[in-house]
């Protein structure tokens, strides 16, 4: 089984995130950062060499050299991760765009932030996960991938 931890808008608030990763039983695989400070992701990178670690760029990025979307696949899962502001979530509260966008591209799990809240919900067989925020909310997310299976779990650091 793979542990990707997954954080978003850490906004400069990456110690409670290597906090979680240091001290966390589960052993993380990687990482995914949904964007809004991806210098953060470079702390993280730096801090763990030894995971991926995968970032797109948020609106508060505007110079980094992170994509502003991100498709990866890990043990059979599709993971569509983008930042969430290209797709308008904080307008469309059903986040339709977004959900669309994952089903042309086949995804398994969408992983977005930008509203800084906590959002899990299934569309189908599509998983989509917004772990809110690292920086404001103190919050993240686990996805447990396995043959092709993933659940998602929410968290307070």
């Amino acid at each position: 089984m793979k542990r990707i931890f997954i954080f978003s808008d850490t906004h400069g608030s990456v110690n409670g995130c290597e906090a979680v990763l240091r001290g966390s039983e589960e052993k993380a695989d990687g990482i995914i950062h949904a964007g809004d400070y991806t210098r953060d992701a470079d702390s993280i990178r730096a801090a763990f060499p030894g995971l991926p670690v995968y970032a797109v760029k948020g609106n508060g990025d505007l110079f980094s050299r992170e994509p502003q979307d991100l498709t990866v696949v890990i043990d059979g899962v599709k993971i569509f991760i983008t930042h969430g502001h290209m797709y308008n979530v904080k307008l469309e509260y059903d986040y339709s765009t977004l959900r669309e966008k994952g089903k042309e591209l086949g995804a398994d799990l969408i992983v977005f932030g930008h509203t800084h809240k906590p959002y899990l919900d299934w569309d189908g067989d599509m998983t989509v996960v917004n772990p809110g925020s690292a920086g404001y909310g103190g919050t993240y997310a686990v996805a447990k991938i396995e043959n092709g299976n993933v659940r998602v779990d929410m968290y307070d650091i």
